[in-house]
């Protein structure tokens, strides 16, 4: 029954089953956890629910809340309320389902659904978007007047459904229908404040709208980099395809981190003249309140930092346009910026780029930008290839310095920029190096005195 009946009838791919058996839900998973040799484990104390995972599926077991029919009508919506027998037989589909499915129609199975479990309000929204169904009036007039319990279910239930519905398709119809239903300003009050921000005018939209822009270019470059960028287009599909973190591939949390891009803005918003916008310290700003985000959905340290760095970071590309051509020096202080995802933020701000079409915006810029984004990705490909082990150690750099702490750091990040341009190569130019430039940015003797 469920959501895995339902992908059954329309011939979508089916890797999670719902299961309710008569009675002992935990004997029938270990049971079948033994035969598939897959973990068994609880995963609701309340339902009785157990789940069998393994081989890439997941089996959920449940006992049976009285009738079947009586189970069925305990379910969100009707497309997940049909159940087959599996000894055999007709489906059972007591609230008309399978005519549902038919008119592509999601539909609620009674008006406690959002009562019984918020959660659901976001899984209204992330099941239209990703089985391609039409919310039904009705429905959506429910999940406007339960919208304020949204926030609700924990953090990381929240979570689960936020990263599937942003890797739908078109991941920005799902945050404007959140928005529609008056689920975003209660789940992600963060990301809502950006209605109505006006911007200056290089940009066409407001704040949000770019933001939605950005998001649905972020999700086609990740999915078709060899179309933006076709000569990096090896490395980009190895990079994408790489697990940041909470099983998010690279690719996945690129569109994370543009939703959040530019979140600080509200908060940093000047006018300077009339119709000139300004944001000054938006990205450092946007990268704290994606870190509060993330914490408050209890993400992994490794994608709390990925989301974080991107926001952060997401001007530097555009920043080195007017030090073009770029050299290894300038890759280098990028890499060392955005380590270690360089490349993932060179591909958000070019999404960003694409998103901005004002009257004060020209193509030629879009090209300057796209060839720029095109020129740092050839330099840290060449970076990646030469790299060599420092030329002398900290230890070392202290020894011939007299320096410490902080003042190591310095000196290694300064050596190590050097010897990424290829202007110190040998361990003799480096010890001299850290020697010379340790004495020209000491204090000067009695200063302040």
């Amino acid at each position: 029954m469920g959501g895995s009946v339902r992908d059954l009838l329309l011939a979508r791919p089916v890797t999670d089953v719902d299961l309710v058996v008569d009675d002992d839900a935990e004997g029938a998973a270990r049971s079948l956890g033994r035969e598939l040799r897959a973990a068994v484990f609880p995963l609701s104390e309340r339902h009785g629910a157990w789940r069998v995972m393994g081989g890439g599926r997941t089996v959920d077991i449940t006992a049976s809340r009285g009738s079947l029919v009586d189970d069925l009508g305990m379910r969100d919506f009707t497309v997940n309320a049909i159940a087959i027998p599996l000894d055999g037989g007709e489906p059972l589909d007591p609230f008309d389902g399978r005519r549902d499915l038919d008119r592509r129609l999601l539909r609620t199975v009674s008006g406690a659904v959002f009562d019984d479990d918020p959660l659901r309000l976001l899984r209204l929204v992330r099941i239209s978007c990703e089985v391609d169904l039409e919310i039904d009036p009705d429905a959506a007039d429910l999940a406007r007047s339960r919208a304020s319990l949204a926030d609700r279910p924990s953090g990381e239930r929240i979570f689960m459904e936020m990263r599937r519905l942003l890797a739908c398709d078109d991941p920005a119809d799902g945050i404007r229908l959140l928005e529609q239903l008056g689920l975003l300003a209660v789940v992600l009050p963060e990301l809502a404040t950006l209605r109505g921000v006006p911007q200056n005018p290089h940009h066409h939209l407001d704040v949000l709208d770019h933001t939605l822009l950005v998001l649905d270019g972020a999700a086609d470059i990740a999915d078709h980099p060899g179309f933006y960028l076709p000569a990096h287009e090896a490395m980009l599909t190895d990079r994408l395809r790489r697990v940041v973190g909470d099983d998010m591939t690279a690719g996945h949390a690129l569109r994370m981190a543009a939703l959040f891009h530019d979140v600080g803005k509200p908060l940093t918003r000047t006018e300077r003249e009339p119709g000139w916008h300004g944001f000054k310290g938006h990205d450092t700003v946007g990268a704290e309140l994606t870190a509060t985000v993330m914490r408050r959905w209890k993400t992994s340290t490794s994608l709390r930092r990925f989301c974080s760095v991107l926001v952060r970071e997401h001007l530097r590309l555009g920043f080195t346009i007017a030090r073009r051509p770029l050299d290894r020096r300038a890759a280098h202080v990028y890499s060392r910026a955005t380590n270690p995802w360089a490349v993932e933020s060179v591909l958000l701000s070019l999404a960003d780029r694409l998103a901005t079409r004002g009257l004060r915006a020209r193509p030629r810029h879009l090209r300057v930008h796209h060839q720029t984004a095109d020129e740092m990705l050839t330099l840290l490909e060449e970076l990646q290839r030469d790299r060599r082990p420092p030329l002398i150690r900290g230890d070392e750099i202290a020894r011939v310095t007299g320096a410490s702490g902080s003042a190591i750091a310095e000196l290694v990040g300064a050596l190590a920029e050097e010897q990424a341009a290829g202007t110190v190569t040998t361990a003799e130019q480096a010890e001299r190096f850290v020697v010379e430039h340790a004495a020209a940015t000491a204090p000067a003797q009695g200063a302040g005195r």
